[in-house]
């Protein structure tokens, strides 16, 4: 799949050329007279319900609206059409974990309490000093809700979404816990909730299957009927399985039901597509002439698009649709590759969903933080495209806005309030956007300036300087040409980052690594994981 042009993107979402303003957004005299006399409102303190849907190893164009043609997201495409999509949005990290933490506390990764999927202590977390956006907009009286991945504090640790902001909380604390659909137990406020109907399910197997190429599934495939449906092995009663995400898609209703009379703020953080590849029914793709995996593959964001539906329908029961904005992102960068044993980042040779840019998944290149963004409120936000460089640490000052919370620590971010309400020569920019580390170059730095994209491996290694207005692909080194861009960036490098505690700063020798890991032991501080391997264990 190519790259689309911004006046082809915009005239696949319906919007037309003749609707392009100079910016890629409609122009405010084309659009209805009800909607100018909401804009004169403004969005700053107008307190909105607050729904962010963060998509889990999303590929980029794994959204139809973006253009994949082999599968569809029709939910997700009527709420990007409604609004305003960002082709220039970044996470605020290329792996889980520390891009969770980026989009909670607004930090990017040289401040960021959580800057790897471990450190060097384990799956580390947050603390009662960190700032989330459910503890900001708690203050504002709105009603909080986490449901789904959280991975950014273990339990027993004080950074659990029930003690960073969050009144409901529902999922997955442990983010490897959170690699397989058929748990046996969920935390909900802090608690274990046993799901006894999943106990025994065979996750060996699972990863077993995980590991394989789409030719050599035999003996570990999953299951499926003449229908579609899967046949889960390992467990008592096949049929009373208990799917995660139509757990999460219930109790996301439940709580909008619940609260619908006040603002609230639900985050509702899917682990889809996330692999291993597995789903409960193949739907519309069990007869499609394509290996089970890309089967699979499709049907997985083919249930993430039916939860964002039936969060819609539920606000639209609830008649609270009209006065809720809608987020929708994905976490990082291309990773489809490793749930298909591809060499790493390579393309999708049937969806060719990753896209024009540079590598993915756990490597701070352009292609691991690049993710799909939009903003959606029908009647309030003007729907189109904008260029405009934004970083997922941006939501919480966004959030903060929108909520009239004036008094809060400071982030990284910047509110796109301006931007969302059609002001775009009064939005504020960012001078840079910054990242470090990634599981597979935990010692580089990048930095995004205008249309340049700098990366450096190591602090002992070259910098290297990529211009995206002609090279997208990262594909030609420019850093001889344009010494001034190599000289900010290394001062930014340098001023961007604070030393972390317990993660690996640039440039960290084994020896400072290895004295922090003997000093964990020592303090009895590890953060000690779920084996996701092995069986589920029993519970009692």
């Amino acid at each position: 799949m190519t790259a689309i042009t911004r006046r082809g993107f915009v005239e696949s979402l319906g919007f037309g050329a003749a609707a392009m303003a100079v910016t890629g957004r409609l122009r405010a005299a084309e659009l209805p007279a009800a909607w100018a006399e909401r804009k004169a409102r403004g969005l700053s303190g107008s307190k909105p319900n607050i729904v962010f849907i963060f998509s889990d190893d999303l590929s980029y164009y794994d959204l139809s609206y973006l253009g994949q043609k082999h599968f569809s997201t029709p939910n997700i495409d009527r709420l990007a059409k409604a609004g305003l999509v960002f082709t220039n949005a970044y996470a605020g990290a290329p792996e889980c974990a520390p891009s969770r933490a980026s989009l909670m506390t607004g930090m990017h990764m040289g401040h960021c309490r959580i800057r790897a999927n471990r450190s060097v202590r384990g799956q580390d977390h947050l603390t009662p000093e960190d700032q989330t956006v459910g503890e900001v907009l708690k203050q504002a009286g709105y009603a909080t809700a986490f449901i789904g991945k959280w991975g950014i504090g273990l339990p027993g640790t004080p950074g659990t979404p029930d003690l960073q902001g969050f009144d409901t909380s529902y999922g997955y604390y442990d983010q490897r816990r959170a690699h397989g659909f058929f748990p046996d137990y969920l935390m909900e406020n802090g608690k274990e909730v046993v799901i006894a109907e999943n106990h025994g399910f065979n996750m060996a197997r699972v990863y077993a299957y995980n590991r394989r190429p789409v030719n050599n599934l035999k003996g570990v495939a999953n299951t499926y009927d003449a229908n579609g449906r899967l046949i889960p092995d390992g467990v008592k009663d096949p049929a009373k399985v208990k799917y995660s995400e139509y757990l999460f898609r219930d109790a996301a209703c439940r709580f909008i039901r619940e609260h619908a009379e006040r603002p609230f703020f639900l985050y509702y953080a899917t682990q889809l597509p996330h692999g291993p590849c597995i789903v409960p029914d193949l739907g519309p793709y069990k007869d499609k002439p394509w290996d089970q995996k890309h089967k699979e593959w499709a049907a997985m964001i083919h249930t993430m698009d039916q939860s964002v539906g039936a969060i819609v329908e539920e606000l639209r029961r609830c008649h609270a649709l009209e006065k809720t904005i809608f987020f929708f992102a994905a976490d990082n960068g291309y990773s489809q590759w490793g749930y298909f044993a591809r060499r790493a980042w390579k393309d999708d040779p049937l969806f060719t969903n990753k896209g024009p840019w540079h590598k993915g998944k756990f490597v701070c290149t352009d292609g691991g933080g690049r993710v799909p963004l939009f903003v959606s409120w029908p009647g309030r936000i003007q729907s189109g495209t904008t260029e405009h460089l934004t970083a997922l640490y941006d939501f919480l000052e966004t959030g903060a806005d929108l909520a009239g919370v004036q008094s809060r620590k400071p982030t990284d971010g910047i509110s796109l309030i301006p931007l969302l309400e059609g002001r775009e020569t009064d939005q504020p920019t960012h001078a840079y956007l910054y990242w470090e580390g990634g599981t597979m170059s935990p010692h580089a730095q990048a930095v995004r300036m205008g249309s340049w994209y700098v990366y450096r491996e190591h602090p002992s290694k070259p910098v290297q300087v990529y211009d995206l207005s002609r090279d997208t692909a990262c594909a030609n080194d420019v850093a001889k040409e344009h010494p001034n861009v190599v000289r900010r960036a290394l001062q930014i490098f340098k001023e961007a980052h604070i030393d972390s505690e317990w993660y690996i700063n640039p440039g960290d020798s084994r020896d400072s690594i290895q004295a922090r890991k003997e000093r964990a032991r020592r303090e009895g501080s590890l953060q000690k994981s779920t084996n996701p391997n092995s069986r589920y264990p029993k519970k009692p």
